[in-house]
């Protein structure tokens, strides 16, 4: 009998400790689709090669059961969708119901990517070149892991082949906690340099009072020009306010100027909202996408949906802003990602609950303090179990201490009597988990804006500049001209010489490819970049030797290491 009891009660420990676990689960799910048609069969001879594109869309719905990724938690439900692109389609706060990213209940492809189809909605990761991933709606690899700890992952990796790039992206949701995760791993597995262009792009939905909560003295565009933030000073309007935005056509905001790690939106309607984090040196690009206010922009919600309403994007970078053309003559240029490294970071996602806003958010929580007829309000919405202290210090002096037991989006409110409105104060919670400073200069960054009036593009080194950043567009023939012409202003120019040898390796031109980077080590025999493709260009040539020692004294050059280690090791595997 007691063995009996003894199993019955394992049992329903087990029981009640699986229940606690997240879960994950596959099924099909038909949604109302407007398709798109099969491929031009002809590759697409631009910076898209060798994809091509798709070209045929419709306005004739049909039902179509499409594979789904659900996980799920007691706070959270994801719906991910391999099929199209591995987006997180939909992330549902259960309490409420609502999903606090935009989730579109129709599947409606419209011309607006580098290949064609696109869909709104959901999270969408982009890598590669600018613009929307070439993978974003056909189907890519995933596989489902229930993991030790109680989490459930989904993750979707993809080979671009528009830079022969490998990446990986684990979408996570913890057992107990109300945030969900996505853990990008971003690989060149290439000799050579790739553009290096990474976005997260989420939808949210813009009815509802929506505010977009990003802090920030100003913004930047995609050619790197800049304005104010959040008050457009022409016209006296908190353009924070998706409300406000009424003005103009389509709105790109690069929110800069703050070292911040978080941004978000809240709907003051709903008295909800939802957060993203992660560190700044992993995102330092925190970006807003706007239609436009006017039939222009508005047009596109019946274009890409059929009853969920208008949407905008918030979206994450690893640069500050996404760099068009003109932006090389800014500050912001384009960046390469180096051959053989790769790249990590994690992200969080998370809805907000009846804050009324917020001015801080971490992978703690968000919080908010409003300051309203002499009462200083405090209000946070966890997004785990913290058992801290809550403190409020101005001038110095501790005006407030609380302990407080918080539980996942069980919203803490407080208030407390101020004598003055004008003195800036610091809110911390468990000494420096997560901390907020009211003063309006803040975190405010110094970084310059522009360029110096009297750079010279046509010297030497302007010439360089303008043929590397058209490399790293993936435009190698305007790169070509540009470098050589640099080379015709000063023929020893180091960089200029080394960039161009990289360029006629990849146009498989090996013979003047090597006799560049050979002038390039007769002027500096430690030039790190001349001696890795030095070192590339004769083990494409055969020449055993020459290879070894240029690959040799690239390792001295922390750039390119790992890929001079790798070579040498081709070598020494043949």
């Amino acid at each position: 009998m007691r063995k009996l009891v003894l199993i019955f009660f394992i049992c329903n420990c087990t029981a009640a400790i699986a229940q606690n676990d997240a879960t994950i689960r596959e099924y099909n799910k038909a949604f109302t689709t407007y398709p798109f048609s099969d491929p031009n069969p002809i590759p697409n001879y631009t910076n898209i090669y060798p994809y091509f594109r798709y070209d045929g869309f419709t306005d004739k719905p049909v039902q179509k059961e499409w594979k789904v990724i659900e996980l799920e938690n007691k706070y959270l439900k994801l719906m991910i969708m391999p099929q199209i692109g591995g987006k997180v389609w939909s992330a549902v706060e259960k309490s409420t119901g609502r999903s606090f990213i935009y989730y579109n209940h129709s599947v409606k492809f419209r011309d607006i990517a580098m290949r064609g189809p696109w869909t709104s909605g959901g999270i969408e990761p982009n890598y590669g070149i600018i613009g929307h991933t070439p993978s974003s709606v056909t189907p890519v690899d995933y596989l489902t892991r229930t993991n030790a700890d109680g989490s459930v992952s989904c993750i979707i990796s993809v080979l671009d082949l528009l830079t022969r790039t490998y990446w990986t992206m684990e979408i996570n949701l913890p057992k107990d906690k109300a945030y969900f995760t996505t853990k990008s791993f971003w690989y060149n597995s290439n000799q050579q340099e790739e553009p290096y262009y990474h976005w997260m792009n989420t939808g949210i939905k813009v009815k509802g009072n929506l505010q977009y909560i990003y802090p920030g003295t100003g913004f930047l565009g995609h050619q790197g020009e800049h304005g104010d933030w959040p008050i457009n000073k022409q016209l006296n309007k908190d353009v924070s306010w998706y409300k406000n935005n009424d003005f103009g056509g389509y709105k790109s905001y690069h929110v800069f100027g703050k070292y911040t790690d978080f941004f978000g939106a809240y709907w003051h309607d709903d008295d909800f909202g939802m957060a993203h984090y992660a560190g700044h040196e992993d995102k330092a690009g925190k970006k807003i996408w706007i239609w436009g206010l006017s039939q222009q922009g508005m047009i596109w919600e019946k274009l890409l949906t059929d009853t969920d309403g208008q949407y905008s994007e918030i979206q994450s970078g690893r640069l500050f802003n996404q760099t068009a053309d003109k932006s090389t003559f800014t500050p912001f240029k384009h960046k390469s990602f180096v051959p053989d490294a790769a790249d990590t970071w994690t992200e969080y996602w998370y809805p907000v609950m009846k804050t009324k806003g917020f001015v801080q958010a971490n992978n703690y929580g968000a919080l908010n303090v409003k300051q309203e007829d002499g009462w200083l309000k405090l209000y946070f919405s966890p997004i785990q179990k913290l058992d801290d202290t809550l403190d409020v210090k101005m001038g110095g002096r501790v005006i407030y201490h609380k302990k407080v037991e918080l539980q996942p989006l069980k919203v803490f409110a407080d208030s407390l009597k101020i004598n003055t409105a004008n003195e800036s104060f610091v809110v911390t919670l468990g000494g420096n988990k997560l901390i907020y400073n009211s003063a309006p200069d803040a975190g405010n960054l110094s970084r310059p804006l522009d360029m110096p009036k009297d750079f010279n593009w046509d010297s030497a080194y302007g010439l360089y500049v303008q043929g590397e950043e058209l490399a790293d567009e993936k435009m190698y023939a305007q790169a070509e001209i540009k470098l050589q012409t640099s080379l015709q202003k000063d023929p020893n120019y180091v960089p200029s010489l080394t960039k161009m040898a990289e360029l006629l390796y990849h146009d498989m031109r090996y013979t003047e490819a090597l006799q560049l980077a050979k002038k390039a080590l007769s002027i500096d025999t430690y030039y790190g970049a001349a001696n890795y493709y030095y070192g590339v260009i004769n083990a494409q040539l055969g020449n055993t030797v020459d290879a070894k020692d240029g690959f040799d004294i690239a390792g001295l050059s922390m750039d390119y290491r790992s890929a001079a280690y790798n070579g040498l090791s081709r070598i020494h595997l043949k």
